[in-house]
């Protein structure tokens, strides 16, 4: 960011009070920083020029002339933030206690270091509130802190949409808004940070389709459980550079993308708790660097891909309590680091001898709720049955058999 002076405009009021606007409009913005600069007007300027800033981006507020700052940045910085504490509703570990005056980076959960662009000036580079219980809004213009490369806010009660103006962090590289009350469809301001790596949704009230551009971002890791979100997974997820994907307890449904072999560093896959259907595919042996999978209660059919051979980092395997069913293969349970693989409450009819005497002693295999006749703790046969007999078809869920 440029320079945060770009975006003041200052006008001495007859009382003991500065009045800020901040606007995001470039020619206006120019023409005021050029003035602050002491530089003569631009001699291209804009033919066609906005004089009225944009709504949406701009407000004022008031700060007591008797304050100082060091630069404009941080007086940015203190009108924004107190105006987001302003909406603050409840605040029981009194984090936003020291809150006040001009030394905006004592404020705890602030942190500042020196400007990206200016290496003499400091600025409010991070936000940390995590586990402050804090209720109240986003504040509308907290978009305007430009020189956030972080912003956790998680296990808190901020509530409504998730504002657009963060898509104004353009060097924004960790953006944690889990566990709240944000409602709302996903917010696709966050497809508009460049810098993104970690995004981290969890434990929220966000509902509807993911916009396949999500997986078309450069982001190391990808956190979106615990929500409301539906409708199949985007064909393009095998586009995803992330290590982690979070997608469980939602409302996904649909077949498993077979672009998913795609991830080549996709270290962990957890999409459990959802309304996945249809098989397995074959393509996730592809995920050589997969050290947890974990498809557990969903609506999967068919048997285990042989091709899960290949996963040789592999530490963790749940796929309980789906509708799958055959042999579990010694393939799978001979995999050199797997500790504990689940397949609770399927349909599986036989252990091959790796499995039912693993080499590593380690290794915990949890079988129960399934249709093995010598093992304890299993289905009835009239519960086998009807699903063991009946045909797979992987495109859709499963076909019952006529009678």
């Amino acid at each position: 960011m440029k320079g945060l002076c770009c975006y003041l405009f200052l006008s001495l009021s007859i009382f003991s009070f500065f009045s800020l606007t901040f606007s995001l409009n470039k020619a206006f913005a120019a023409a005021i920083t050029r003035r602050h600069l002491g530089l003569p007007e631009d001699p291209n300027p804009n033919p066609n020029p906005n004089p009225d800033p944009d709504p949406e981006f701009t407000f004022e507020f008031q700060i007591d002339a008797r304050l100082t700052f060091p630069n404009l940045r941080l007086k940015m910085a203190y009108g924004v933030l107190q105006e987001w504490k302003k909406g603050i509703s409840a605040d029981p570990s009194n984090m936003l206690s020291n809150w006040e005056g001009e030394d905006v980076c004592s404020y705890n959960g602030v942190f500042c270091e020196k400007s990206p662009d200016d290496p003499n000036a400091m600025t409010v580079a991070g936000i940390d509130l995590n586990h402050g219980e804090i209720a109240g809004n986003l504040g509308p213009h907290i978009g305007m802190l430009g020189d956030l490369s972080l912003f956790h806010i998680n296990s808190n009660r901020f509530n409504g949409t998730i504002p657009k103006i963060l898509s104004k962090f353009k060097i924004l590289t960790e953006l944690d808004l889990s566990n709240n009350g944000f409602t709302g469809q996903f917010p696709n301001n966050v497809l508009e940070l460049p810098k993104l790596k970690y995004l981290d949704l969890r434990f929220n009230n966000l509902e509807g389709p993911l916009p396949p551009q999500l997986f078309d971002k450069d982001l190391d890791a990808i956190f979106l459980n615990n929500n409301k979100f539906s409708g199949p997974l985007p064909e393009n997820i095998g586009n995803s550079k992330a290590s982690v994907i979070v997608l469980s307890n939602n409302r996904f449904k649909g077949c498993i993308p077979k672009s998913i072999g795609q991830m080549k560093g996709l270290e962990e896959l957890i999409l459990s708790n959802n309304e996945f259907s249809g098989c397995l595919p074959e393509e996730l042996g592809l995920l050589e660097n997969l050290t947890v999978l974990d498809f557990s209660n969903n609506q999967l059919v068919g048997t285990l891909p042989v091709a899960l051979d290949r996963l040789k980092q592999l530490e963790k395997l749940d796929v309980g309590r789906n509708q799958l069913i055959g042999k579990v293969l010694d393939c799978i349970c001979s995999l050199p680091k797997l500790l504990n693989f689940s397949i609770t409450d399927n349909y599986f009819d036989c252990l091959e001898p790796a499995c039912e005497k693993p080499v590593k002693a380690e290794l915990v295999i949890d079988n129960k709720e399934n249709c093995m006749p010598d093992k304890p703790d299993q289905k009835t046969v009239d519960k086998c049955s009807p699903v063991v007999n009946r045909p797979i078809d992987c495109k859709n869920r499963v076909r019952e058999t006529k009678r």
